[in-house]
Parts: structure tokens; sequence; C-alpha cells
């Protein structure tokens, strides 16, 4: 226990005590020194202490300011980001809201769904549920309650809300929180409301694409697939029941080389490592294997597969099933060889048959033959019994015919009821025995239609080809020269050619037509006439047709009908064809120069294909005259053309690069199928004047007229009518919509054209 200091004076001495115990004394002369010594500690205290005071206050003034002044800025930073805030909240897309279950003031972004932010606050969050889709509603109460009741937020919440105006609904994808209190309680809810109405709008879009996208892949006549690198199967359309007989999962894991053709296997690993490199392969053609164990040809389009990383997986691509393009196209090119009728070799194919006989006999020193067979009497069946029983006459003689040959030999439909037959390793001897066979045969036969009995008998005349014979138009002129004199010998006979038959009375004066045709392009004794070609529609002159003549030294003109046969037989129907060019092109460029801008359509032999010096002769008069190619229009007879289909389609081609037309010749003559048109790139079809000169009066050339001319129409051409002879048939051309007509009644061929 403490106690307290006293001090008491006696005398000398200064004597401290406690209570009434003394501690000590001091002697009387210190007590000044003493106490002014207290007095100097206490003043420097005082000073001290004044001091400390004041600096104290400094530095808790200078604290306070520096507070001040880091609370003003702390205040100005937290109301600079309050308004980032704010703005970065209204201009969010999304709809920012809170609401509170005491009915607090609510807070929202912006207007939403047509109503005003005012009404949002105002209505809380019973209006926030009242807005929803009745089928919503309770989802919407089951969020906020379960909200309330635990404290956990809800995510991605799909909602339903309906526009003021009714006319429209919003999806949303709504994200909400709890709004807690001082003391951690849930006082109400906040959230953001994405409208998501587009998006869905668009993937719905998307979806449905993507569904038609599969339907059409999956419904599609052409093969869709993808494999991996292996080759096998990971994907394949439902065409595969079409082109393999297997449903889509049952070929799934397989490999590509399982359906393969063997013939192609090697082919088709070549073309599949190709795309394993990076490369792209189009219009690949291969042949599959249908489960049935028939050969499907397909076109194959093929590029790689790739992967997010640019790696290649596979190969992914179409296929398109060709097989009847392909049987078509083989059908065609029998066709550009043989016979429609018989089935037996055409002209183009034994000619060129003969062409190559010609090469062996002056290498090899062989010997060959050549049977030249007119049929006597088929113009007597013809015309007794009509075109359908001569058509059956000549199936029947051709099956005849067939038994007689030997391998290796060809024979060959020739003209209408004429035959011409190859024979291999020949001699005089050999070559009559040949003859006698088949004269033998024709002697044997008897054709029998609608009990009707007819013997055929046929005139033969047979040629060895020789070392020393020149060309194949000789050997033919040959035969043909034996086959008129056994025709003229009575018929029914056999003639087997011989040098000295030139010069018998009469023949030479029968087959001079080679002499006439040579001695006209020399003496230039070939003349071109020009028949108009009108529109139906107005009567406007479209072209005029150039016909060619032959002027003999009397002056008197022969159609070429009398002289082309000839002209092939001999080989001169190209210069021909290149005299009617030249000559057309000059006198159009003529007319041109002089202001007349008419076209010209120009006919040219069935031969024409054949000369490789045409088409350049054609773009040099053309360049010589300053002549627009489509000015020029070139024809060709259907039947021609479809004798030699593909050279026809590429000299077409050809001639349309150079910026000429082209148009197809007595359309409807001579074949029955318009499918080869879509090969042929043609500009106008000619109807055959057969059709056209009796049209008012035949109900059946009516009908063929207006079928050509639609199918004509369907496939981008224009028609022409041949032949037409009278307003009648005119009148019915228009109302048929045939573009272009020509004929007599609309004006003759002349040597002129006026302005």
């Amino acid at each position: 226990m403490s106690r307290p200091l006293l001090l008491t004076a006696r005398r000398s001495r200064v004597i401290f005590s406690l209570r009434d115990k003394p501690v000590g004394s001091f002697p009387a002369h210190t007590i000044p020194l003493f106490t002014a010594t207290i007095s100097t500690c206490a003043a420097g205290l005082l000073w001290y202490f004044s001091h400390l005071t004041a600096a104290v206050t400094a530095l808790g003034l200078s604290v306070l300011a520096f507070v001040i002044h880091r609370l003003r800025r702390v205040s100005a930073g937290l109301r600079e980001s309050e308004g980032k805030i704010k703005s970065l909240i209204e201009s969010s897309p999304g709809l920012v809201w809170a609401f509170y279950f005491d009915k607090r003031p609510a807070f929202i972004s912006r207007d939403g769904c047509g109503y005003s932010a005012a009404e949002w606050q105002a209505g809380g969050p019973e209006f926030f549920i009242s807005l929803c889709m009745p089928d919503v509603r309770p989802r919407l109460k089951k969020a906020l309650e379960y909200i309330r009741t635990t404290g956990e937020g809800v995510t991605n919440l799909r909602l339903t809300l309906l526009e003021k105006n009714k006319k429209r609904e919003h999806s949303f994808l709504v994200n909400m929180t709890p709004v807690l209190d001082g003391a951690a309680r849930v006082v109400g809810v906040q959230g953001v409301n994405h409208d998501i109405t587009e998006l869905e709008t668009t993937q719905k879009a998307l979806r449905e694409s993507e569904a038609r996208f599969w339907d059409i892949v999956e419904t599609a006549h052409d093969l869709a697939w993808s494999t991996d690198r292996e080759g096998c199967w990971t994907y394949l359309n439902q065409a595969t029941r079409h082109i393999y007989g297997f449903e889509a999962e049952q070929m799934l894991g397989r490999k590509m080389s399982e359906v393969a053709h063997p013939d192609h296997m090697e082919k088709d690993g070549q073309a599949f490592r190709r795309v394993l490199e990076g490369k792209e392969v189009t219009q690949y053609e291969t042949t599959h294997l249908h489960q049935d164990g028939s050969a499907r040809h397909l076109s194959f389009n093929i590029k790689p597969r790739i992967d997010s990383g640019w790696n290649i997986i596979g190969a992914m691509g179409t296929a398109r099933d060709i097989t009847e393009q392909k049987l078509y196209q083989h059908q065609l090119e029998h066709l550009a060889e043989h016979d429609a009728l018989t089935g037996l070799h055409n002209r183009h194919y034994f000619q060129r048959e003969l062409n190559k006989m010609m090469v062996n006999a002056h290498r090899n020193q062989e010997t060959f033959g050549l049977l030249y067979i007119d049929i006597d009497n088929f113009k007597y069946v013809n015309d007794t019994l009509g075109h359908t029983a001569g058509d059956q006459l000549l199936i029947e003689l051709s099956l005849l015919q067939r038994e007689r040959l030997r391998k290796g030999d060809i024979l060959a439909r020739f003209g209408g009821d004429e035959f011409t037959v190859l024979l291999h390793n020949m001699d005089q001897q050999k070559i009559r025995e040949v003859a006698e066979s088949f004269h033998q045969l024709f002697e044997s036969y008897t054709f029998v239609q609608n009990d009707k009995v007819f013997d055929i008998r046929v005139s033969i005349g047979a040629a060895l080809i020789l070392n020393g014979v020149s060309s194949a138009s000789d050997v033919l002129a040959q035969a043909d020269l034996a086959c008129a004199l056994a025709k003229s010998g009575g018929r029914n006979q056999i003639h087997i050619y011989d040098p000295a038959d030139l010069a018998k009375a009469g023949m030479a004066s029968d087959m001079g037509w080679s002499r006439k045709i040579r001695e006209a392009l020399e003496h230039n004794r070939f003349m071109l006439l020009f028949q108009p070609i009108i529109k139906t529609k107005d009567h406007l002159i479209e072209h005029y047709e150039v016909l060619l003549r032959m002027r003999s030294e009397d002056d008197t003109l022969t159609a070429p009908g009398a002289f082309l046969s000839t002209a092939e037989r001999f080989g001169l129907i190209h210069m021909i064809d290149r005299w009617v060019v030249e000559h057309a092109i000059a006198r159009l460029g003529e007319l041109h120069h002089q202001g007349m801008h008419h076209c010209f359509s120009i006919n040219l032999s069935g031969r024409a294909f054949q000369d490789e010096e045409l088409l350049p002769r054609i773009r040099e008069a053309l360049e010589k005259n300053s002549l627009d190619p489509y000015a020029l229009m070139f024809e060709i007879t259907e039947t021609a053309a479809i004798s030699h289909m593909a050279h026809a389609k590429e000299f077409i081609e050809q001639l349309k690069a150079l910026g000429c037309r082209f148009a197809l010749d007595d359309f409807g003559s001579g074949f029955s199928s318009y499918g080869y048109l879509k090969f042929l790139p043609v500009d106008y079809l000619k109807i055959d004047g057969n059709f056209v000169q009796r049209l008012a009066d035949d109900p059946v050339d009516q009908a063929m007229v207006q079928s050509m001319n639609q199918v004509a129409h369907a496939l981008g051409k224009q028609t022409i009518a041949e032949c037409v002879e009278n307003e009648a048939s005119l009148q019915l051309l228009r109302a048929y919509n045939v573009d272009c007509a020509q004929g007599f009644y609309l004006g003759r061929p002349l040597p002129e054209i006026n302005r």
C-alpha cells in the first residue's frame, strides 16, 4: 500500500518522513538550490509539453486533411464508377432489374416488352409473372420461391413473355440471384433478362434448313458419302439402295474397295491417294458392283475430309450413277456405226473399214473383195405392201445374209435397198464363188406378207481390192458399175468388174457424173440460188438458204440430188462443200458491204465432218470478207448427224465457237427418238417437208409437227418448217408457234437477192 510523501521543517534540517517515520534530512542551505532545480525542471517540462501538444495537433490536422482528401477522391471515384456501371447497365442488351419482396421501389434498367420502366418498377414480381405466357408462369413462381427460401441463384431460366400489344411473343433466358440485407436475409431478387427471340428464330430457321438439307441429301438420287483414311465408309445416304442394293447401315464401316469392280481397283486406289494428299478429284468415272453382281457406272467428285486442326482424316463427296447414260451413249455410238432398222453396219462404218483394207492392200500386198448387192424388186414390194412391209423385208434379208458371212467379213446396209460386203483373202475365182453363193441365197428365199408371196431377186456387182487400185472411192465405183451392168443385163445376175467395162457402149455415159462434177469444179459451173426463210409472226425474212445447182454446157441446171451420191462415191464431195462455203461467204460479204445485212444458211454434205480442211477454210473466208460469223448458219441432215454423232457434235461445237449458228435439216425424217438432240448443240430444227406439204389436210402430220415443235422449244431451239405450199399451212404453223417457214408459197430460189 502506497504511502503519501510528507515534508516538514525543523530548524536547520529538512526532514522527509513517511507519516511519522523520518526518512532523511538535508542541510538547510541546500533548500534554495533544490527549489531552483525543481522550478527549472518544471519549466522545462511545461515547455516540452506545450510544444508536444502543438506537434500532435499539427500531425492530427495533417492526417485529417489527408483522410478528407482521400475520401473526396474515393467519393469521386465511386460516383464515376457508379455512372459507368449505370451507363453499362442501361446500354446492356439485357433487361437488368431488381425487385423487393416488401414492395419497396424496384429497379429496372429500361423499357421492356412494350412496357415502360416505371410500369415494371410499380408492378414488382407479380407484374413480371403476369407478363409470362400461362404455360411458363408456374416456372417463374417456383424460381422466385426457390430464391426466397434457399438464397441460391437460378440460371438460364427460359421464359416466354407477351408484348403489351399482344402481337408478338418474346423468348428470354433469365439469370436471377437473391438480394440480401445487412443480416444476410433474402429481401428481394435481382436478375437479367436476355432476349433470345431472334436467336431462337435463327436457330429454328437453321434447324429447318439443316433438316431440309438432310432431307435432300438423304432422298437425293446421287450418292453422298464420306470415308476415313483407310477408305471405310463413315457416312452414306439412301442412294445406296439404288446403286449398291444395300441399306446404308449395312455398308458403314466396310471399305469402298469391297464394291469396286476388279478392273478399276488400282485406278480407284490412285484417285483415293491423291485425295489424301490434299487434291480434289472431279468427274472421276469408275465402275462399282451392285449386290446382284451387275456393274454400275459412277461419276465421283471427291475432296479431302479435314478436321478442326486441318488434318486430312479421310475423303468425302458425291457420286452420280451414270449407268443409263453410259448405256445410252453406247447406243448412240452403236447407231453411229450401225443401221437403225437392220442392225447391220452402216455406210459410214463400211467406208472406214474399206479405207483400212485399202491401206493393207498397199502395205501388205493383200487382196480383198467387195460385193455390191441391189434388190431388184424392192420398190415393187414397198409400193404394193407399204413401207412397213418393206422394212420387214430388209430386216429378213439382213438376217439371211448374216448366216452366209465368214468370220472377219463385214456386211453393211449401204443405202435404202443396197447392201455391201467386204471379203478377206480374195482372188478372181473366190470372189465369183462368194458372189454366186450370195445370189443363190436370195434365189432360195421367199417373202410372205398378208398372204402374198414374193420371190426376191438381186443384182450383184463384185470388184477386187488390189494393190494397184488408187482409192476406196474407185473400188466402190467399180463395184457400183458392175452392179449396174448386172441390172442392165436383165437383173438377177452377177457381174465381176473388169477394166474393159468402162468402154462398153452407153456405160461411160451413165457413169459420167464423176467427169461432169470434175469439169464443173474446174470450170466453175456450179451456181448458188437463194430461198428466203421468213418469220411466221411478221413475214420478215429471217435469213436465206443457199442452194446448189450444177450448170451444164447448155446452161441446164441440175439439182444436187442427181450428182451428190456419185460425188460421195468418187471422193469429190469435199471439194463441192468447200466450193459452196467459199462462194457463199464471199457473196454474203459483198451484200454486207452494200449495206444489205442478210444472213445465209449453208447446206453441208453428210461427209463434211470428215473434211479436216473445211473448218480452216470457213475461218479463212470469214476473215477475208470481214464477216460477222453470226450471219452464217450451217445445215446438215438429221440422218448425217446421227450417223456421225461424235464427229457431228465436235464439228458443230467448233463452228459455234467461231460464232456461227447451226441447223438440223430434215428433222423427223429418219430417227424415232428425240434423245440425241440433247447431245447436238444446234440452234434450229428444220421440220422435214414431208410433214408440212399436206399439213392442212392431214391430222397425223399436224400432230407430228406440233410434237416436234414442242420438243424443239423445250430444248431451247427454234424451228423452221420446210415446203410450205399454201396459206392454210402457214396459218397452222403460226398457230403452232413454229418460228420460221420456207417454201415456194413464200419465195422460190433465185440467183439474186433484192433489197
